[in-house]
């Protein structure tokens, strides 16, 4: 089960493999302040993003998001996935490394985009070449990596190509 955000739906909608997320979770869900950032026409990706939110739950807004992003500094939508993910003990799935730091000072379990991607190539959906390949799209599609985090994670999959 996971909660997911914007930043990481809106990269995985721009490469076409949003269906890396079903292959991973069970249950998907998000929160009607998350689809209303992803739903804009004319933006690139909207439409599979659109197809994709048919089969996930869109969650109403948790009364305290607004409070939550207040104190915490952050956007009610991001408040509104963190607040999801904690009352229903499930991992949230970001790209964000603010809503990240928040998430995990509220005890929520995170996974950036590189974690699911990693966990991919472990149980055999992508071998470690299709990953480096998505991962070269996300990063070429807009999608940010600390130069560090792309180095780790390319020592990673070159161990799990041997």
């Amino acid at each position: 089960m996971v909660v997911v955000d914007s930043s990481a739906l809106i990269p995985f909608a721009r490469v076409g493999r949003l269906d890396l997320i079903s292959a991973t979770f069970d249950e998907i869900r998000t929160t009607e302040l998350v689809r209303d950032e992803i739903l804009i026409e004319g933006k690139r990706g909207t439409a599979s993003l659109k197809s994709f939110l048919e089969t996930v739950p869109v969650h109403e807004i948790h009364p305290e998001a607004g409070e939550v992003a207040s104190l915490e500094g952050v956007a009610v939508a991001d408040a509104s996935v963190i607040l999801l993910a904690e009352e229903r003990d499930e991992i949230l799935l970001a790209n964000d490394k603010a809503l990240i730091t928040v998430a995990r000072s509220h005890g929520v379990k995170c996974w950036w985009v590189t974690t699911l991607l990693l966990k991919c190539t472990k149980e055999g959906e992508l071998t470690s070449t299709e990953t480096n390949d998505v991962l070269y799209n996300l990063i070429d599609s807009g999608m940010n990596l600390h130069p560090k985090v792309y180095s780790q994670v390319q020592q990673k999959l070159r161990e799990l190509g041997e």
